[in-house]
C-alpha cells in the first residue's frame, strides 16, 4: 500500500483579502480628518468615516481571532505542511512582532475618546475583543513571529486555547469558509467558545 500524500494547508485560509494593516488604515483615515482646521468640518468628516472605522476595527479583531481559530484547526491535522508563510526563515524581533497587536489594543481606547469628542456618543469597548487581541499577541510571541512555522506541529497555542475535537474542528472550518465568503470576520466569535475556555 502506498503512503498517502502529506496534507498541505495554506498559512492564510483567505482572511487577507478582507483586511489590511490597522495602523496604516487608521493613520491614513485620521490624516484625512485632520487636514481640516475647523472643528465642525473635522467632526463632519469623522461622522462620515465612523462606520468605515468601525468596520476596519472589527475586521482587524476578526482577523486576529481567525488566525487563532485557524491555528487551532490546523493543530488537529498532525504533521500537516503549511504553505505560503511569508514570515518563514525571517528574523524574529519581539518588539516588531507585537507592535501592530499593541496598536490594535490601544486603538480601542482612542476610538472611545474620539467617539465621545467628535460625536458625543459612548463607544462601548467589548472586553472579548480586547481578550482576542491579547491572546493574538501572546500567540505571536509563543510562535516567534512564525519564522520557523513549517508544519502544524510547529504551532503553539496560548494556554487557555485548546485543540478542538474533530467535530468542533469541522464546525470551525465551516465557519471560516463562511466568513471568507462574507468578509464579516468578526462573525467568528460564534465559534470562539469551541477553543477558548475562560479561567
Amino acid at each position: 500500500m502506498t503512503e498517502t500524500k502529506e496534507q498541505t494547508f495554506l498559512f492564510d485560509p483567505g482572511y487577507a483579502q478582507h483586511t489590511t494593516i490597522l495602523s496604516i488604515n487608521i493613520d491614513y483615515t485620521y490624516a484625512g480628518i485632520n487636514q481640516f482646521k475647523n472643528f465642525g468640518q473635522r467632526k463632519m468628516q469623522f461622522k462620515m468615516l465612523y462606520p468605515k472605522i468601525l468596520r476596519i476595527v472589527d475586521n482587524n479583531t476578526g482577523f486576529c481571532l481567525g488566525s487563532l481559530l485557524w491555528a487551532a484547526y490546523l493543530k488537529t491535522k498532525k504533521g500537516a505542511q503549511i504553505e505560503g508563510n511569508p514570515c518563514l526563515d525571517g528574523t524574529y524581533d519581539k518588539d516588531e512582532t507585537v507592535e501592530e497587536a499593541d496598536y490594535s489594543i490601544n486603538y480601542y481606547s482612542q476610538l472611545q475618546k474620539d467617539s465621545k469628542y467628535y460625536l458625543g456618543i459612548n463607544y462601548e469597548i467589548n472586553p472579548l475583543h480586547i481578550k482576542i487581541l491579547e491572546l493574538y499577541k501572546e500567540f505571536l510571541v509563543l510562535n516567534h513571529g512564525f519564522v520557523s512555522t513549517r508544519t502544524s506541529d510547529d504551532i503553539v497555542l496560548p494556554a487557555c486555547l485548546s485543540v478542538p475535537s474533530d467535530a468542533d474542528a469541522q464546525v470551525i472550518y465551516n465557519k471560516i469558509q463562511d466568513v471568507i465568503k462574507s468578509g464579516n470576520l468578526l462573525d467568528l466569535t460564534e465559534v470562539f467558545g469551541l477553543i477558548y475556555k475562560e479561567a
